[in-house]
């Protein structure tokens, strides 16, 4: 288990998640991947436990969308596009 209480473990996933929130709304690109690691991460445990493959199936939806954002996001800044400014 944890060596903290289960409300300050769900504190820090709270801090987690809304971090990767933050992450996925200023660079789409690298946000996308943290919650598709964080997605995975949460399948496997739901998988290893034995239970709950509802709730596995229904975050491997999630995880096919977050993908789905990465490919459509477009490459940060300076990366394989033009900028539009003139010297």
């Amino acid at each position: 288990m944890v060596p903290v209480s289960a409300q300050t473990f769900m504190h820090i996933v709270g801090v987690v998640e809304i971090v990767a929130g933050i992450a996925v709304a200023v660079r789409p690109r690298f946000g996308s991947l943290l919650v598709a690691v964080w997605l995975l991460g949460i399948i496997v445990n739901l998988l290893v436990l034995g239970s709950f493959y509802d709730v596995a199936l229904r975050d491997f939806g999630l995880l096919v969308g977050v993908l789905a954002l990465n490919r459509l996001s477009p490459p940060g800044p300076g990366v394989g596009m033009e900028s539009n400014q003139h010297p």
